[in-house]
């Protein structure tokens, strides 16, 4: 069986330096890391710095986009038009990397006024953010988001509805968090629906409808045997996801043995 393309992400690492990012995913035997955007800017660290611990290690990257506070389907035309602009500036920073790719959460639905479409607006949205991507040399895909209100883009079924509303040929792709699925049927339903277009999976777990909880070893899913069954089919990364401002690592350390041991 094939052994799964670990990445971390770095907001696992929040309050280490680079260098221990890069030092202990190598360290760890990873493919990876995934970089979280607002986490460079928040710690006033440079593209260019991650781009040559990049070439220093060999381990490859991803992105993930700003998502916090934006909204990309608002209803304010300001505020979608600012909402873009920061994904462009995150897609640059990727390409200032060298990443491989980059993950966009989509927007949020608001009130269903008269003549608001929110599938055409989204679709609007992924083909300026794939369009640009593809100038920039960097691969976009936009994340299945976990059912709470508001959040629309929650299924493989609501990413192919929007997509019919798109006025060119689908230029992006599609990442899969497993704790957004309410079950595990619905992980790999998820990724057989979409999986020529699959780019990567983020990997955490949840309790019932808690998503993402801090011990990943406490969740409903089984997840060291989940991500090796999912990598027997897709040869894609599998990025560790989370958020640990300790600067020790911890949750990742003991996640890692759980999925490599269990």
């Amino acid at each position: 069986m094939k052994t799964p393309k670990w990445y971390i992400s770095s907001t696992l690492l929040w309050g280490l330096a680079p260098e221990k990012w890069f030092e202990l995913a190598s360290t760890y035997g990873l493919e990876g890391l995934e970089i979280w955007t607002q986490q460079l800017i928040s710690e006033n660290i440079s593209p260019e710095r991650i781009r040559q611990l990049k070439e220093e290690t060999g381990l490859s990257l991803t992105v993930h986009d700003y998502s916090w506070d934006l909204n990309l389907i608002s209803l304010s035309k300001p505020m979608r038009h600012g909402a873009m602009k920061m994904i462009r500036h995150g897609i640059d920073m990727a390409a200032r990397m060298e990443a491989d790719q980059i993950t966009i959460h989509p927007g949020r639905e608001g009130l269903h006024l008269p003549n608001v479409n929110f599938d055409e607006m989204q679709a609007a949205v992924c083909v300026s953010a794939g369009l640009y991507g593809q100038k920039m040399g960097i691969p976009v895909s936009f994340e299945i988001m976990e059912k709470i209100p508001k959040e629309r883009f929650t299924s493989a079924e609501a990413m192919k509805q929007m997509e019919s509303y798109a006025k060119t040929p689908i230029c992006w792709g599609y990442t899969e968090d497993l704790a957004h699925c309410d079950s595990v049927d619905e992980i790999y339903h998820i990724a057989e629906s979409v999986s020529d277009r699959l780019f990567e999976f983020h990997v955490s777990n949840k309790q019932g409808t808690h998503r993402h909880i801090a011990d990943a070893r406490k969740g409903d899913f089984q997840l060291p045997e989940i991500t090796r069954h999912l990598a027997a089919d897709y040869n894609l990364p599998m990025v560790l996801e989370g958020y640990d401002p300790s600067g020790q690592a911890e949750q990742f350390k003991s996640t890692w043995q759980w999925l490599t041991e269990g």
